[in-house]
């Protein structure tokens, strides 16, 4: 998108939205290491340990968890503001529909409610109620952006 967009009016926006895109890919990669990777090796230690030491691995996976729960809202966050970022650009711009900004726009600030929401309440029905629409608004308004 913000190739399509470097020589228009937007392009200083879809610049900044490109810096956010590559701020949420990366925080996305460091919460699928911790979700992925860190936390599985612990819940298995977990499972294999002794009794005796089944608390404290419990605890330490725990926190790990909460973790993984802080990196979502970031990322959801970073990807709510970039959405919204990418739909000023889009606004701006002469060459695309306004009413695709400003879905951007209403999107971007869903998710970063979404994030907020899973900062103060983790992965709660509450929290998901609000991840899944607007994350299944962004996969349709990512579809749209590349047919206009």
């Amino acid at each position: 998108l913000t190739r399509r967009m470097a020589n228009g009016p937007g392009a200083d926006w879809a610049y900044l939205g490109m810096a956010g895109a590559i701020g949420s890919l990366a925080t996305s990669s460091v919460l699928q290491a911790v979700d992925g990777i860190a936390l599985k090796v612990l819940v298995d230690a977990w499972a294999a340990a002794p009794d005796a030491q089944k608390a404290t691995l419990f605890q330490v996976a725990f926190g790990t968890r909460q973790i993984e729960i802080g990196l979502a809202s970031i990322v959801t966050l970073l990807t709510g503001l970039t959405v919204c970022v990418y739909g000023i650009s889009l606004i701006v711009d002469r060459d695309r529909p306004k009413w695709l900004g400003s879905l951007g726009i209403i999107d971007g600030g869903l998710l970063m409610i979404s994030g907020i929401v899973t900062a103060y309440t983790g992965f709660s029905g509450t929290a998901m109620t609000l991840s899944m629409p607007s994350s299944t608004l962004l996969l349709v308004w990512v579809i749209l952006i590349f047919r206009f």
